[in-house]
């Protein structure tokens, strides 16, 4: 029971004690003169009335200096002390709140200060002890700045937890702690990831190469993919890449030139050398033979077919320098299409390479697997390799009917997938210089694929890598309720919205959104997000006044669809928080229609968090919460979007700590704490 008694209330409840005590006392000691002096009982009544009132008046009125002279200062100082405890504030305490408390507040003053102390000590040693590491940072930050190839790294769930400046060029607003598969089409980087788990386990340490499109399909990326291992154990993988788009756009068309040519220079050749035979057996042309005119047309005619066949091969010797080929173990190829549950791999007994794109190889298998399947007529499906000379050849057979080479030749006209655009299968066929065909003749039809054997990669020993940073990005459990999820391993977006006015409901809008990120507990104001809005409507000189934003700024801006979709897009995966929440969500909510998206993500509001850490005091505004926590807010920025949400997600990531020791824990319990002050002041305003 006296756990769940506030400290004010006890005191109020000590004071009414106190008067009842002394009311009981004056009447007793009435009703004994009474009983023993005798007169009037009216007197004794209203003598004991004036006396309790006088009591009840007096007690309320010394109870109340009380509570606040001693009671409320006490509250705040040891509110400041526990503040000052959890979070890393270096504010002094406010001394003049407690005043009347004689010698306390200069003792809180001091465990503050000897606490900053300990603090600025212990910041010291650390600085000291890591002055090396910092020069090592200083270095490796000043090199993959200056790398001319986009460089990220990611967890094992494909998280980015670094990226350079290229990076961010080529793939666009990426940013820490999100999927890459939002920026890059995942799947050549799958694959790219599944044989270099295979190649692993065979004790290869070498790298992965893998050709994919940006998310937007505007862009191709070649690049490599390596493990990051630690003590035995993959923690991440690091990409590197560059813009490939021109260089494949290129040789595409060179591709194409040199097809074109080649097939158009076969077909007279041809045609010429049927005429060549065909005259050579006519009887006229005996009676010209002494010339020697065709004998020399022959002989120009063969150097000119054995110039089309050394320049197709020497053609087909370059293919692999432009496009990217790696050696893939054979295994790969048929483990990666029987995991995806599409064929049966039969066991090829024998460790053979080939030198492919792997990645579009098992993407044209998969086409071909998929056109077998889909009337339904075939079944028991096999995928096999077989040696032959210098090739291996890749064979698909199944029980059912066979397969025209019309059939064959619309599968592979499909797309392979969305991560290379409208490459087909047929196109991959064409790269790789290879052909495929439909084998109707033994007991059981197959599909063969030949594709030329690579020899085995030569291995290196394991190189360990030296340690740069420690990227401490929590885990993410997908599976898990969200609610239970703690706080600390949560992203939060903290945003604010500057508007022509107060009234969502009465035609009021948005003229600016901005938003920074927050990361395992560091506010990432390198991707911070800020935008003016069009509001369609001009900007009441009041509402400028106030935030500064004037006609002339949102002009050509982007209305609200269009900046509600790119903030819903910044937002992805976070918990939104505001100051003053209610407010802001309600004008996001209000044109969900026109966005064309919902804002359906949890909110934090740091008023109603403030109100519940720091019930003893009213002061909740940004302003309050800044110096509780010492946050500085320029005079410049304050009252704009961009501001006011940087000094929101300083005030918030103190508030983490505090919440913490408070025993708010997960989004759940803070969820349920705001709920709380929802409805203590709806019942105040009641």
């Amino acid at each position: 029971m006296r756990e769940r008694l506030g400290l004010r209330l006890r005191f109020a409840l000590f004071f009414a004690a106190l008067a009842l005590a002394g009311a009981a006392l004056i009447a007793g000691g009435l009703w004994l003169g009474h009983s023993r002096y005798g007169g009037p009982v009216e007197g004794y009544v209203i003598a004991g009335l004036i006396a309790a009132f006088g009591l009840f008046g007096i007690s309320a009125w010394i109870g109340f200096l009380f509570d606040e002279n001693v009671a409320r200062p006490v509250l705040a100082l040891a509110s400041d002390l526990q503040t000052r405890a959890r979070a890393k504030v270096d504010q002094g305490i406010d001394q003049d709140q407690a005043r009347h408390l004689g010698a306390l507040a200069p003792a809180a003053d001091a465990i503050h200060t000897a606490l900053a102390e300990a603090r600025q000590a212990r910041r010291e040693a650390v600085e000291h002890e890591t002055a090396a590491i910092n020069r090592e940072k200083a270095l490796f930050e000043a090199l993959l700045r200056d790398l001319t190839e986009g460089t990220v790294v990611l967890t094992t769930d494909r998280r980015i937890m670094l990226y350079n400046r290229v990076a961010r060029d080529l793939l666009g607003d990426i940013g820490l702690n999100r999927p890459i598969d939002r920026f890059l089409c995942g799947e050549p980087l799958l694959h790219a990831l599944e044989r270099l788990t295979a190649k692993h386990a065979r004790g290869d340490t070498s790298s992965e190469r893998f050709l994919s499109a940006t998310a937007d399909g505007r862009r191709f990326v070649m690049g490599r993919v390596s493990p990051v291992r630690h003590m035995g154990e993959t923690a991440g993988h690091v990409l590197t890449f560059h813009d490939a788009t021109d260089d494949l756009r290129s040789h595409a068309a060179q591709d194409h030139l040199f097809n074109a040519l080649l097939e158009e220079i076969r077909r007279p050749a041809a045609a010429i050398t049927a005429l060549l035979d065909a005259a050579g057996i006519e009887p006229e042309t005996a009676k010209t033979e002494s010339t020697g005119l065709p004998d020399a047309m022959r002989e120009e005619m063969n150097r000119l077919c054995q110039c089309l066949r050394d320049s197709s091969e020497k053609y087909r010797a370059q293919i692999p320098a432009h496009w990217p080929m790696a050696q893939v173990a054979v295994d790969d190829i048929l483990d990666t299409l029987a995991a995806r549950d599409l064929v049966r791999a039969v066991p090829t007994g024998h460790a053979d390479f080939l030198l492919c794109d792997g990645f579009a190889i098992a993407g044209l298998l998969a086409r071909v697997i998929e056109g077998l399947s889909d009337d339904g007529t075939r079944s028991h499906i096999t995928l096999s390799a077989e040696p032959h000379g210098a090739e291996v050849w890749l064979t698909l057979g199944w029980q059912g009917p066979d397969v025209t080479d019309g059939m064959l030749d619309n599968w592979l006209r499909r797309p392979l997938s969305e991560g290379y655009g409208d490459y087909s299968g047929r196109d991959v066929l064409e790269s790789h210089r290879t052909e495929i065909w439909s084998d109707p003749s033994r007991v059981e039809n197959r599909i063969v694929l030949p594709l030329p054997k690579a020899g085995p990669p030569i291995l290196t020993p394991d190189q360990p890598r030296p340690e740069f940073y420690d990227f401490n990005l929590p885990a993410q459990d997908t599976g898990s309720d969200l609610a239970t999820t703690p706080l600390s391993e949560l992203q939060f977006v903290v945003f604010d919205t500057e508007t022509t006015g107060l009234a969502p409901r009465e035609g009021d809008e948005i003229v600016q959104i901005a938003g920074v990120r927050v990361v395992n507990g560091r506010i990432l104001s390198g991707e911070a997000f800020d935008t003016f809005v069009d509001p369609g409507r001009p900007i009441p000189p009041a509402s400028t006044r106030i935030h500064g934003i004037s006609d002339e700024m949102v002009r050509g801006a982007p209305d609200i669809a269009e900046a509600g979709r790119r903030f819903h897009a910044y937002c992805e995966g976070a918990v939104l928080v505001a100051h003053n929440a209610p407010f802001d969500m309600a004008f996001l909510r209000l044109k969900e229609d026109r966005i064309g998206l919902t804002f359906d993500q949890p909110a934090l509001c740091t008023v109603l968090l403030s109100a519940a850490l720091f019930d003893h005091t009213g002061q909740h505004t940004l302003d309050a919460l800044a110096e509780r926590f010492g946050v500085t807010i320029p005079p410049e920025h304050r009252h704009t979007a961009l501001g006011d949400s940087f000094a929101t997600a300083e005030v918030f990531v103190h508030m983490l700590d505090v919440m913490r020791s408070a025993g708010i824990v997960t989004l759940g319990d803070a969820m349920a704490e705001a709920e709380r002050m929802v409805k203590i002041r709806r019942a105040q305003a009641y």
